[in-house]
């Protein structure tokens, strides 16, 4: 025989019901089958929440338990043969009768004992199974409602009363032997052998289940819910959590401990005392097989089942110096927490024994406070032991599977991958067995520190989230090129970017479940909030990624102040902002200090050069030893293509609206024709080159005749630019005289930096330089007569964008 448990939301309405109703038919096609129900979803937690009304003195209780009653009362209407409804009708009122006197005594009297409560709660399995009987027995199957506290005996320990399972067993037994009719068993709700109604502790219903399934040896003990099985970890947390085909009983049991609410934890007990199979399955999703839970099953991938997780807990430590070699401390202090009735979680203790530290419900705390402050107090007097000490706000994180105990690594596996997350571990337990690691961690590196575990162990790819403040024109193609390469990037590095923030001048979109690259601008200008640059950088440093990016688009100072947060929290930072290493040299030198483990990396080499290896190259010349001699470069691709298209015979204005409609320009094209860029540019490379020079050392050669171009209106600049034509194309044609060009070249040699327009000899590396290319020469110790060069398109949006995406993936690739 089969026993199948139906959960709330399984038996949440009449829909639901009617599915449960097809299953057990299925079911029971070619065996027998008893049904254990629970309350309707939801009643369980009405009742309490109308007993709590009730105890307050308030009388909203009443218009609770009318609104549980019509519920029953519809379910019973919708679901039972019609020669039923009256007696139904009248099962109900009775219930709501004996509830009305229950709750009107908790009103009067001020007090809700835990032995009262248990009998208000009880009226919610007591009407769900009354009804699910009758839509058996509607559809023409005969079906009996069964009250377990008629069969499931108990201690008087009301709220999580214990099972006497040989009286139990008993009476289970020979009860079956004259049922004849489908049983529908009421779970959760036993009595004592005086017959006073108990309650086996929230999520009894599956604990029902296994004791009768113990009883009657059955095939498989079936835990109906609302998910595909038992998941590798919390889906709310790790969204890529999956359903595991099987475990061992005692996984479950760990994971059931530390948060996996699949399962109440001591169903499995009785079913792993008789060899019972335990299945779990969704009623949602009946196609899907579950998970089987056995006494062995496969070793799991590298050795870990799951990954799980109790959110709010208080790690609490007793320390001091007349613990160390005292027998008895740990004896008192655990009795201590057991006479306040102190339910502990986990425990960890030195070696030296000169400190134990154990985690507990953070509502326990007081209670263990006081009590521990009494059994010490003598030592405490003394100097030999200090104050409690109370660490809240605490999470714990269990990696459960069986299999590590022969997997050399794990535990070295899991504390690097917390390390390369940037979490900080509190405490750590671990037994013998290494059926479970478990650690305490801060309640706000929870997600991140579940995600991290979770995706070394079963990820076949790394998943790091990105931040772009910036949308503009690279921003834009940066999000396209990201898309167009997910799948071969997840191919061929192992490596998933996910976009979990974005932000434009006007509005900031965030989104943890991650957003779409296709259409992300408008939708972070439809979808998002008001801009908000400090929200995207918490997002970044909060994320639940192990590794997190944050990329800089924008040509703004607002962005750079955050930098340096960011790095100091882990988060890697891709610049295509020149702002930071091009300004106040103080700022530079703060961003560009060591990295340390913990620290992010800062990436800029779009900076100079767009995608070109300017960047890299020099900054590997400087770590190698070579010593940097001298400096020259067209840095400019937009210059670089006026000047090309002045000596091919363009006028300049003409040129100069060409180069912004191709994305050559900064968004200001004066930040180009002023040479601020250019200038920028050298000094990032001079200070790269380990040369300490202030932005306002490099001389600079303007292509706009004076400052007051500078404060033109954009309208009228772009309407006076034609007033530059003749003087270009003269210096031009000067220039051109013996196969001469003009270029417009920075350098910088000895420490001394300057831009400007020059004239190059046809003999010059630089007179071959046409439209947007760039280039750059180094001389340094080892290159001291023929320059390391390098050469290549260095404007436009795409190469661009391109380099700022080979950025992120050097990024994404390294350790938090």
């Amino acid at each position: 025989m089969r026993v199948m448990k139906f959960g709330g939301t399984s038996v949440g309405s009449p829909d639901r019901i009617a599915g449960v109703l097809r299953l057990v038919a299925e079911a029971s096609a070619d065996r027998p089958v008893l049904v254990v129900v629970s309350a309707f979803g939801g009643v369980t937690n009405g009742l309490i929440e109308a007993s709590r009304k009730a105890l307050k003195g308030s009388l909203d209780w009443k218009a609770d338990l009318e609104a549980i009653a019509q519920r029953h009362a519809a379910a019973a209407s919708a679901l039972a043969a019609d020669e039923e409804h009256a007696s139904l009708g009248t099962g109900i009122g009775r219930a709501k009768s004996e509830l009305e006197d229950l709750l009107r005594g908790v009103s009067l009297i001020k007090e809700c004992t835990h032995r009262t409560l248990d009998g208000i709660v009880s009226f919610g399995e007591y009407l769900s199974a009354l009804i699910v009987a009758a839509a058996f027995r509607a559809q023409g199957r005969p079906a009996n409602a069964i009250d377990a506290r008629t069969l499931v005996v108990t201690d008087a320990g009301f709220g999580a009363a214990r099972v006497n399972f040989e009286a139990t067993g008993a009476r289970i037994r020979e009860w079956w032997k004259r049922e004849t009719a489908l049983p529908v068993v009421t779970g959760f709700i036993a009595a004592t052998e005086s017959g006073e109604t108990t309650t086996l502790g929230r999520g009894g219903s599956d604990y029902t289940a296994a004791i009768f399934g113990a009883a009657l040896e059955a095939e498989a003990i079936e835990i109906w819910t609302d998910v595909d099985g038992v998941m590798s970890a919390d889906p709310r947390i790790v969204p890529t959590a999956f359903s595991m085909n099987s475990l061992r009983y005692d996984e479950l049991m760990e994971l059931s401990h530390f948060g996996a609410k699949v399962v109440y934890p001591p169903t499995v007990h009785p079913a792993r005392a008789k060899h019972i199979p335990l299945v779990i399955r969704n009623t949602l999703n009946p196609a899907f097989p579950g998970t089987w839970i056995r006494e062995e099953a496969p070793p799991a991938p590298a050795g870990v089942r799951g990954v799980a997780s109790i959110s709010s807990v208080a790690l609490l430590r007793l320390e001091g110096d007349g613990m160390v070699g005292v027998p008895g401390i740990a004896m008192r202090l655990f009795g201590a927490l057991a006479r306040q009735s102190v339910s502990v979680i986990l425990i960890s203790q030195a070696s030296s024994e000169h400190s134990i530290c154990f985690a507990i419900e953070p509502s326990a705390v007081a209670r263990a406070r006081e009590s521990i402050a009494a059994e010490f107090a003598l030592e405490r007097q003394a100097g030999l032991i200090d104050d409690l000490v109370v660490e809240a706000d605490a999470s714990v994180i269990a990696v459960v599977g069986a299999a590590m105990r022969e997997t050399p690594g794990s535990a070295g596996r899991i504390f690097g991958v917390l390390g390369e997350a940037h979490v900080n571990v509190r405490a750590i337990s671990q037994g013998s067995s290494e059926l479970n690691i478990s650690c305490v961690v801060g309640r706000d590196d929870e997600k991140r520190a579940v995600n991290a575990i979770h995706e070394a162990f079963f990820a076949d790819h790394r998943t790091v989230s990105v931040f772009i403040a910036g949308l503009g024109r690279v921003g834009r193609v940066l999000v396209e090129q990201m898309a167009a390469q997910a799948e071969g990037l997840r191919a061929r590095a192992g490596l998933r970017l996910e976009i979990d923030g974005a932000s434009t001048s006007r509005h900031t979109l965030i989104r943890a479940s991650g957003l779409s690259g296709e259409g992300l601008r408008g939708a972070v200008e439809s979808e998002g909030t008001p801009a908000d640059l400090d929200a995207l950088v918490q997002a970044a440093i909060s994320s639940r990624r192990s590794s997190a990016v944050f990329v800089d688009c924008t040509d703004s100072d607002e962005t750079t102040r955050h930098y340096a947060r960011l790095l100091d929290s882990g988060v890697h930072v891709v610049s295509a902002n020149k702002r930071p290493f091009g300004g106040d040299l103080a700022i530079y030198k703060t961003l560009k200090a060591g990295r340390r483990r913990g620290r992010g990396a800062l990436f800029h080499e779009t900076t100079v050069g767009a995608a070109l290896p300017v960047v890299g190259t020099l900054s590997d010349l400087v770590r190698t030893g070579d010593r940097i001699r001298r400096i020259e470069g067209a840095l400019s691709g937009t210059l670089g293509f006026l000047m090309t298209k002045v000596a091919d015979g363009v006028a300049f204005s003409v040129a100069l609206r060409e180069a912004q409609a191709l994305g050559y320009t900064e968004p200001n094209p004066r930040e180009d024709l002023s040479g601020s860029d250019v200038a920028r540019k050298i000094l990032i490379l001079a200070r790269e080159a380990g040369m300490p020079i202030e932005a306002s050392a490099v001389e600079r050669q303007s292509l706009l005749p004076g400052p007051e171009w500078d404060l033109l209106p954009i309208d009228l600049f772009w309407k006076r630019i034609p007033e530059l034509d003749a003087g270009i194309e003269r210096r031009a044609a000067e220039a051109s005289l013996d196969g001469g060009r003009l270029c417009y070249l920075a350098s910088v040699v000895d420490g001394v930096a300057e831009v400007g327009l020059r004239r190059v000899e046809r003999t010059s590396p630089f007179a071959s330089v046409r439209g947007g290319d760039n280039m750059v020469a180094f001389w340094t110790d080892r290159y001291p007569e023929s320059p390391l060069v390098i050469r290549g398109p260095g404007a436009g949006p795409e190469v661009t964008a391109s380099g700022v995406f080979a950025d992120i993936i050097r990024a994404a690739s390294l350790a938090r």
